[in-house]
């Protein structure tokens, strides 16, 4: 509901900073898109209009060794994470967008719009951000 909104917009956001923070610096990630990341090439336009530095509980990475690799993740992810095709609420997804939600477009078509093969997006909802990052570190070490 709208009582809660507030509180919910704050763990998302601070959530999705913690992991996109985690995955920066992660050996199996070649990159990380999260508005709220120094690294984030629109850094300075986010932080004009989006309010108080919440920027959201959205980001995606790409994963070292494309598709398949995305699926190991996928088949490894535990609790707290939930996985499915949707942009979550008060629980965190995760989603390998190229055999998930885009499988049926061409590669290279996918491709056209941004969608590597490595391309994981993640939505991070109200859960402790320091169990998501250890769930998260002991899929990606599997893949």
């Amino acid at each position: 509901t709208s009582k809660t909104m507030g509180l919910r917009v704050k763990q998302q956001s601070a959530n999705a900073m913690a992991i996109a923070e985690f995955l920066e610096k992660h050996p199996k990630v070649t990159k990380v898109v999260y508005p709220g990341l120094a690294s984030h090439p629109q850094k300075a336009l986010a932080d004009k209009y989006h309010r108080d530095g919440l920027h959201g509980g959205m980001l995606w990475f790409d994963i070292v060794g494309g598709s398949q690799a995305g699926t190991k993740l996928m088949n490894a992810i535990q609790r707290p994470w939930s996985l499915c095709e949707n942009l979550g609420a008060t629980e965190s997804i995760i989603t390998a967008c190229a055999v998930m939600t885009h499988a049926n477009m061409l590669k290279e078509d996918r491709l056209k719009v941004g969608i590597s093969d490595g391309f994981i997006r993640v939505s991070c909802g109200i859960e402790d951000a320091g169990d998501l990052i250890k769930s998260l570190s002991i899929a990606l070490d599997q893949c």
